[in-house]
């Protein structure tokens, strides 16, 4: 995810939009969770990212899917949404 995370902050820092701040928004979602979950036995981390990240990522993908349909397909975001 650090590497997907990255091709959007890059972007991001350059010129920012609406999909590229609800893409990193997204993630940090997820980074929340896994900084929560941290240090934590191996079975509380699966059941803490099966309850509350799965949900997430579900959403996330329709985003992306949906998202990649608006975009131009040479843009940068599009190439962002792509390796993600």
């Amino acid at each position: 995810m650090a590497h997907a995370r990255r091709k959007f902050h890059d972007l991001h820092s350059v010129h920012a939009s609406p999909t590229t701040t609800e893409a990193l928004d997204r993630i940090g979602q997820l980074y929340v969770i896994e900084s929560e979950v941290r240090g934590k036995p191996p079975d509380i981390r699966k059941q803490e990212r099966q309850l509350r990240a799965k949900p997430l990522l579900v959403s996330m993908y329709g985003w992306l899917h949906d998202t990649l349909h608006k975009l131009s397909a040479k843009s940068e975001t599009t190439k962002a949404i792509r390796y993600m």
